[in-house]
């Protein structure tokens, strides 16, 4: 699976201040991770948590997700001198070396891995839920205009060629894989490139499943939605 370039510099990786703020406050920052699935020959391999200059949410020490499936996981740190991995492995080396700024850029230059990442992730107390942020700037003025904006996803450029929408469906696999439970959060954006949020607008979002991703992969809109401001969202957090 070919790995997706970002249409802007930020596209990957980078946590989004109102939402991140408010998981904080809530829950704690250990309490919050960004778990990265390794893919290698369309089977996932371990799971990644990084740290780097644009997203630092994951620590060391914090709660994480175990694999139902006892895949091992392991922190990268690209921001201590000299940089790490834990624990030690060998074949991660390539991808903390000193070009590179986050495991993204070395995936890129390799036709060996790929990745798919779980945006945000966060421990409840009992159990994990997540999401995954899809970005709009045409306004999501109702919940049917909500709707039609989000079934025309698929003619994104991240879904476009034979593997149409492999990567999502690879999100699904991880999520489930890792027990938690997932959505897609769908918001609008202040302007057509960025990914600012408009916090004065609406959200929708939706369980992400297999079923869901096939509903968008035929253009439509997916099952069981909900609508709300973005404050509502935030509480809904």
């Amino acid at each position: 699976m070919a790995q997706t370039i970002p249409m802007y510099p930020y596209a990957t990786g980078k946590s989004e201040t109102p939402i991140l703020d408010e998981l904080v406050r809530k829950y704690g920052f250990s309490n919050i991770s960004w778990p990265i699935a390794l893919i290698e020959e369309d089977r996932t391999i371990a799971y990644l948590y990084e740290m780097n200059a644009k997203n630092k949410i994951n620590l060391l020490m914090d709660s994480r997700p175990g694999s139902r499936s006892k895949l091992p996981s392991y922190y990268l740190n690209f921001m201590s001198n000299p940089r790490f991995i834990f624990p030690r492995a060998e074949f991660l080396a390539p991808l903390i070396q000193g070009q590179y700024s986050c495991s993204y850029e070395a995936i890129l230059e390799s036709s060996h891995y790929s990745t798919v990442d779980l945006d945000y992730v966060w421990y409840r107390g009992s159990s994990f839920r997540g999401f995954e942020l899809t970005t709009f700037y045409m306004e999501f003025t109702s919940h049917d205009r909500a709707r039609t904006l989000i079934s025309q996803i698929r003619k994104r450029p991240s879904w476009q060629g034979p593997e149409g929408a492999h990567a999502f469906h690879k999100i699904v696999d991880s999520a489930q894989d890792l027990g938690v439970e997932y959505y897609v959060v769908c918001a609008n954006t202040t302007s057509k490139v960025g990914s600012d949020l408009k916090t004065d607008g609406n959200v929708c979002l939706f369980p992400l499943n297999h079923e869901q991703v096939a509903l968008l992969q035929a253009g439509k809109a997916p099952n069981d939605t909900r609508f709300m401001k973005f404050q509502e969202f935030l509480a809904w957090l």
